[in-house]
């Protein structure tokens, strides 16, 4: 087995705790320790590994904070400086990082969330009677504050947690434990400064009380989301619908009528189409131009094509690629309208077709599909990946799955949006499945780099986190070079 032992010295000179990170085969960490104070030194040591330069912005850019936070936080805050530092002396790099850093960036740490598209899933609506979780937090792709990933054991303490972070917050703020899920929508607004005295309230809560409880300190802006082993799940201000499920309002209204419109469509959920809907690229309202094109020209070969399409915007769609062309093609306002007007013409219509079909075949590649022109990368990769769904404007397709895109040339590159999505079941030993857009690692010479881009994003699919399951984690430990260390403290 391949991984990083560091040895920790807490409090006492005559204490040290041996810690171990195993790094999945997508380079995700898992931290085993014995003390919370243990798992945040090997977070700082790990974040420092994979995402240096934007953990020190953060926290150089911060400033200091001089509040004292509780015994359990200060010990937090003060082992995860130490981890960070440690990896900064060994690769020397002058600088030290302060505790005070920590506090005053945990401040600024939910301002890094551009939005969250959460569901939850109350039990009278999930097939096993379990609380189900969809948490997706948005950020940029190329941003210092894009989530972190990682799963934070500390065993004399029974806490397990699983989440993200943004670099620079020593345990998941975003993500779940065996009792509770959690997400918040982020803010404009700096938080106080026991926000992470909240924060940690709140992840390592037990139960509704003990959520509640942390709520009621009101240190962090902005709404959660919370759900529960119990069943209950409601937001921040008390919320907890009859129907069994609550939606976080979208900054796209259309993103989220779609979704509503696919939990609307089944009255039990099983985990599996949960994790369907979290990637869902069907495309809001793409029926009626369906239903408009049978009547303009139904005997077009090129209009049959686009009127069997699914209505999805999944990479492998030449369909959906002929569909946004022909959008494209009727140009400004209609091409951006959900719905046809009833001032559109149906010899405009018919012009677009012919354009579209004319692009289809002159212009694009042999078999183009819609990942051809619909790309996802980031700065720095060497290639770029297929994307499927997203918010494409322009042309009026809008999806529950959360794609911003930049026109770049002849293609159209996804640059930030869903990031750290997270579907977890609160059943006894929570099921659960992850993606960390692009990859772990800002290390461009990693394999961690853009791997979750190209092997999970561009197949809208998630890895499994292999939470409380250490035994099967062992038989998918990465074979890079990250976890090949081993230190002594």
């Amino acid at each position: 087995m391949r991984a990083l032992l560091l040895g920790l010295l807490i409090a006492a000179p005559s204490f040290a705790e041996t810690i171990e990170i195993l790094r999945d085969n997508f380079g995700t960490p898992h931290i085993f320790a014995h003390t919370s104070a243990g798992a945040a030194y090997a977070a700082g040591y790990a974040q420092a590994e994979d995402r240096k330069d934007a953990l020190l912005r953060n926290l150089r850019s911060a400033g200091t904070d001089a509040s004292q936070p509780a015994p359990r936080i200060r010990a937090i805050v003060e082992a995860y400086s130490a981890g960070i530092n440690r990896y900064l002396t060994e690769h020397g790099d002058a600088g030290a990082i302060t505790p005070a850093m920590v506090v005053a960036f945990s401040r600024r740490a939910f301002m890094t969330i551009h939005g969250s598209n959460d569901v939850l899933i109350g039990p009278a609506r999930s097939t096993t009677g379990n609380v189900v979780a969809i948490l997706d937090p948005l950020s940029g792709w190329n941003d210092d504050g894009r989530p972190y990933e990682m799963r934070w054991y500390a065993s004399d303490e029974q806490i397990a947690l699983s989440g993200v972070a943004p670099p620079g917050v020593p345990f998941p703020l975003i993500g779940h434990s065996i009792s509770v899920a959690i997400s918040w929508g982020g803010s404009t607004e700096t938080a106080g400064p026991r926000a992470l005295e909240q924060a940690w309230a709140m992840i390592t809560a037990r139960s509704l009380t003990e959520v509640q409880a942390g709520l009621r300190m009101g240190q962090i802006p902005g709404s959660a989301l919370v759900g529960t082993a119990q069943g209950e799940i409601f937001d921040s201000s008390g919320r907890m619908p009859e129907d069994g499920i609550l939606l976080r309002p979208r900054i796209v209204p259309q993103s989220e009528a779609m979704t509503l419109q696919l939990l609307a469509a089944q009255n039990k959920w099983p985990f599996g189409r949960a994790v369907d809907v979290a990637f869902s690229t069907a495309v809001y309202k793409a029926e009626t131009w369906q239903t408009r094109l049978v009547k303009v020209a139904p005997e077009l070969p090129f209009v049959q094509m686009l009127t069997g399409w699914s209505r999805r915007s999944d990479p492998t769609s030449r369909e959906a690629l002929a569909f946004y062309l022909f959008k494209m093609a009727l140009g400004k306002p209609d091409a951006s309208a959900l719905e046809p007007a009833d001032s559109l013409s149906n010899n405009r219509i018919r012009a677009a077709l012919r354009k579209a079909q004319d692009q289809v075949e002159t212009e694009l590649p042999y078999q183009a599909d819609y990942g051809t022109m619909f790309r996802v990368t980031r700065d720095g990769a060497s290639r770029s990946n297929p994307a499927g769904g997203g918010i494409v404007a322009e042309a009026g397709m809008i999806t529950p799955r959360a794609i911003h895109f930049e026109r770049r040339g002849a293609v159209v590159i996804g640059t930030g949006g869903q990031t750290a999505t997270q579907i977890v079941e609160l059943s006894k030993t929570p099921n659960a499945v992850s993606i960390l857009i692009p990859g772990e690692s800002d290390r461009s010479d990693s394999g961690h780099f853009d791997d979750q881009a190209r092997d999970l994003f561009s197949k809208g699919t998630g890895k499994p986190t292999y939470f409380l399951d250490r035994k099967e984690l062992e038989k998918h430990i990465s074979p890079k070079k990250e976890t090949t260390k081993e230190l002594i403290f």
